[in-house]
């Protein structure tokens, strides 16, 4: 027996590390991929005034604080019985936009981009985003604008680019400023430029990965995300839509009611728990987000 371990695993948003162990033919026996499973912040928020989760929650990410300030302050919004401005909710979302673009971008351009312009044999020491700025200096370039847009967009709305305070029970600190509007609507077709223009790239390239696109991250489990009354997808707010093999499950409207179809499975390798969908059971339930199968 072999054991063969990866630390730290890189370029990805967070700390990992993996772990293969490999018997003595040469055949993978198992692998585990380990992180840091235990944060705390279900313990050292017990006792504080419900108006500052939204600030404490955020610092769970450095890179997505966005989608923890507004699952927070959306759930003070429901303890405190109020339901927000129209104006409020559209503010939000946009807020919500801009950190998706940031991500994305981030998760492209710096993370995934190295590996498919330079090639995944090429030398680990310049497969990173400065060997990118080398052969392919446009596309770095985008991706810095582009993450530099939708970081615009959350400081703009909220106050800052990473844990911004303009994100608070209630709805939003300031309103929206005609000057701000503006400035994000400039910023907009250039944005938009880099992103059609990044994706008719893209595509060009997927031929080079036949073989991993066939496997990577191949393995069986339902999808999850929020969609709309038409089924569209929805990212701040809508209903929960569990999807196996094509079926849809409705997950339920209210998100206070979350207990009804989601469980947690306790494993015996991990602190981690498993979440699943209720209804399906444990492991045939489990469950991916941030990838939708409509």
């Amino acid at each position: 027996m072999r054991k063969i371990a990866i630390d730290p695993v890189t370029r990805i948003e967070g700390h990992a590390r993996i772990t293969i162990h490999v018997d003595d033919d040469g055949n993978v026996e198992r692998t585990q991929f380990h992180v840091t499973q235990v944060r705390g912040f279900e313990k050292f928020t017990e006792g504080r005034p419900y108006y500052e989760m939204p600030a404490i929650t955020a610092r769970i990410c450095g890179i997505c604080p966005i989608s923890h300030l507004l699952a927070s302050a959306k759930a003070c919004d429901a303890i405190m019985a109020v339901r927000i401005p129209p104006t409020a909710a559209m503010l939000r979302e946009a807020i919500h936009c801009g950190q998706m673009v940031q991500s994305h971008a981030l998760s492209f351009f710096h993370l995934s981009a190295p590996d498919l312009l330079l090639g995944m044999d090429s030398d680990p020491a310049k497969r990173n985003v400065l060997g990118l700025a080398e052969k392919h200096p446009e596309i770095v370039r985008d991706g810095i604008a582009l993450r530099k847009f939708g970081q615009t967009v959350i400081e703009r709305l909220a106050g800052e680019r990473i844990h911004p305070p303009g994100i608070v029970p209630g709805g939003l600190a300031t309103p929206l400023d005609s000057a701000v509007r503006d400035a994000i609507l400039k910023g907009l077709p250039e944005a938009r430029g880099i992103a059609w223009r990044t994706l008719d790239f893209f595509k060009t390239v997927l031929d080079n990965f036949r073989p991993e696109i066939a496997a990577f991250g191949d393995m069986p489990t339902m999808y999850v995300g929020l969609v709309g009354n038409a089924g569209e997808l929805r990212l701040y707010d809508g209903r929960i839509s569990f999807q196996n093999g094509g079926r849809s499950h409705r997950g339920g409207d209210r998100p206070a009611e979350y207990a009804n179809y989601i469980g947690e499975a306790s494993l015996s390798d991990s602190y981690l728990k498993a979440p699943y969908f209720k209804p399906i059971g444990y492991p045939a339930g489990i469950y991916r987000v941030g990838r939708w199968r409509g």
